[in-house]
């Protein structure tokens, strides 16, 4: 087996929140087409996959702000 890389989990962890903020980016976009829809809709299960979203990306970069 190899061995892990120094910081290999920080990197993981990079790669994720980068992931979940993308998602998010088209999450807020879905949303700002429904609204400026001519008939305006919101999906309520993309404004709570959102808040998922963002809520996994804070608790990465709140882990990676304590980090010394």
């Amino acid at each position: 087996m190899g061995q892990a890389l120094p910081g290999g989990a920080i990197v993981v962890k990079k790669i994720e929140a980068e992931a979940v903020l993308e998602n998010c980016r088209v999450l807020i976009n879905q949303i700002i087409a429904a609204l400026s829809a001519e008939e305006p809709f919101m999906n309520v299960s993309w404004v709570a996959e959102l808040q998922l979203h963002l809520e996994f990306a804070v608790s990465v970069l709140d882990k990676a702000a304590r980090r010394p």
